[in-house]
């Protein structure tokens, strides 16, 4: 918990609309409040007084990308296209590396 001048100087370090300063019981404390807005910014890093109150992490397997559409064809349709063609691509690349490793195994 990140409370008084410690949470302006908190929500100071990230970009505008991650983090707010709400009042709860009198007491100012930051409160994340869209952590998507964060560019992964490292200046909270830089302050000796938050090194025990926060870590930041990332979700190594998580990925979020917008569609975007002329409207012509929608974007769950345009995403299910999309994830066709790049599993052929990968089928295609991964018969290509085959090919090139028994071709490299029977030169040796």
């Amino acid at each position: 918990e990140i409370t008084g001048d410690d949470a302006e100087l908190f929500r100071d370090c990230f970009p505008p609309g991650v983090v707010e300063v709400v009042n709860e019981g009198g007491v100012r404390k930051a409160k994340v409040i869209n952590a998507r807005k964060d560019t992964v910014s490292r200046e909270v890093l830089r302050h000796k007084e938050f090194d025990d109150k926060v870590r930041l992490t990332r979700v190594r397997d998580h990925f979020i990308f917008n569609v975007e559409s002329t409207g012509a064809i929608p974007p769950e349709v345009l995403v299910s296209r999309a994830l066709d063609v790049l599993i052929e691509k990968c089928d295609i690349s991964k018969e290509a590396l085959a090919t090139a490793i028994k071709n490299s195994a029977s030169e040796e």
